[in-house]
């Protein structure tokens, strides 16, 4: 069987067999790809968007790969010259299965446009544009999403420009998942929504497998550091870290040595003119808010890191928070389950599918800063609780999570839409 993969980017397993630069995101596809390129009886090939125009393809892992030219700073725009592209790279493969992460992204519609490949693809389910355009701005004040800073204005990039993106984004979204055939997807909220959208495609389940360095290693509560907090990331409201530092706020009166590490992009650094210049309206926002609650001494943003320095993150914190406005099935949340940790997560979208609130996890409404600040201070002050719901949370992601189960069971779908 040939199977080809259309990534977001270069997977860091290519990146690093042909010497180039592995970025940190969605680091969970190298393993998945990795134990895939093993299998005598699958051939495997994974093309990717690049920015420049020149072609980069060969094979390392046991794996060919191909890119393809695609705008990838503006992904709201699409580009028919893409169908060419897609369509002249899976004549040289000549795929039996298509399978395409993320829905989108102008190279997916253009894939799923191909008549003659469409009954060879399937779609597997992330983010969904349309519920994340609709609560991106998240409660944010509106003379805060309508202000553009100096950044802003050069970029055309205010908040209320990022979320007109967002809605261009799930426009195309739209019209893609009326073009699929298969889906796979792994929560009640992917579920109901492609079906909704699309209820002539065939739903597939298959869970999430995470990044191999978060297998084998388990979160101590001896060994991490007393109230401190992990975020995995806050870098555009939807993600609702403005509610977290409220929330902050409300437990530094009682328990003033508090503090949050936020990985991600650091919005608010100011120690240089370029940093003041590259400012966003809501690195601005963030900046006043801990200014005037006076939660400097609390937050550390960290940038972004590599996986292992995430491990060492998780493992410092005593406990984990994902405080998005809507999310499907954060692979954040899960790296934190498996780890064992005491987490609170927002009650939204796909994430009521990844823990059983009160026994794996605390919930709380999102934008109800007042309630995380309960979550957080029940659990610092309730460390056998704490300790109960991170032991859960572990055998329930253990399952969840489960590399050689959700290998076969892909291996099954594959099967099934090459069949089909």
């Amino acid at each position: 069987m040939k199977v080809l993969w259309l990534c977001n980017q270069m997977p860091a397993i290519l990146a690093r067999g042909v010497g180039r630069p592995a970025g940190n995101k969605e680091g969970w596809i190298t393993g998945m790809a990795a134990k895939l390129s093993q299998n005598n009886e699958i051939e495997m090939g994974i093309a990717f968007p690049l920015k420049q125009t020149e072609s980069v393809t060969g094979v390392t892992e046991n794996i060919a790969y191909y890119s393809f030219y695609e705008d990838t700073d503006h992904p709201e725009i699409y580009d028919k010259g893409l169908e060419a592209s897609l369509g002249l790279l899976c004549e040289e493969f000549s795929p039996d299965i298509i399978h395409i992460f993320g829905t989108e992204y102008p190279h997916t519609l253009a894939m799923l446009r191909l008549k003659e490949w469409r009954d060879h693809i399937i779609v597997h389910l992330q983010g969904l544009m349309k519920p994340c355009s609709e609560v991106y701005c998240g409660g944010l004040p509106g003379e805060v999403v309508q202000r553009s800073t100096f950044r802003d204005t050069l970029r055309q990039d205010s908040i209320w420009q990022q979320q007109e993106k967002y809605k261009m984004r799930a426009a195309n979204e739209a019209e893609a998942l009326k073009l699929c055939k298969h889906v796979c997807g792994r929560t009640a909220f992917d579920r109901d929504y492609i079906l909704s959208a699309n209820p002539k495609c065939t739903y597939y389940l298959v869970n999430e497998t995470l990044r191999p360095i978060f297998y084998g290693n388990h979160w101590e509560r001896e060994k991490c550091v007393s109230h401190q907090i992990f975020a995995s990331q806050g870098n555009i409201p939807l993600k609702g870290i403005h509610y977290v530092l409220e929330a902050l706020a409300i437990v530094k009166q009682q328990i003033p040595d508090v503090k949050i590490r936020i990985a991600g992009d650091n919005l608010t650094s100011y120690d240089t003119p370029k940093d003041r210049l590259k400012l966003s309206s809501y690195g601005k926002y963030l900046r006043q808010l801990i200014k005037d609650r006076d939660l400097w001494e609390q937050v550390d943003f960290l940038g972004s890191i590599s996986a292992e320095k995430m491990l060492e993150e998780y493992q410092k914190a005593e406990l984990f928070v994902i405080s998005s406005m809507i999310e499907n099935s954060p692979n954040s949340l899960g790296e934190a389950m498996l780890l064992g940790m005491p987490c609170i997560a927002a009650r939204t979208g796909g994430i009521v599918s990844m823990a059983e609130e009160d026994k794996e996890c605390l919930m709380y409404e999102p934008q109800k800063a007042e309630e995380l600040a309960a979550k957080m201070l029940q659990l610092f002050h309730e460390p056998e609780l704490a300790d109960r719901l991170g032991k859960n949370a572990k055998a329930h992601a253990k399952l969840t999570h489960d590399p050689e189960a959700n290998y076969k069971m892909l291996l099954w779908v594959y099967e099934q839409v090459k069949e089909n």
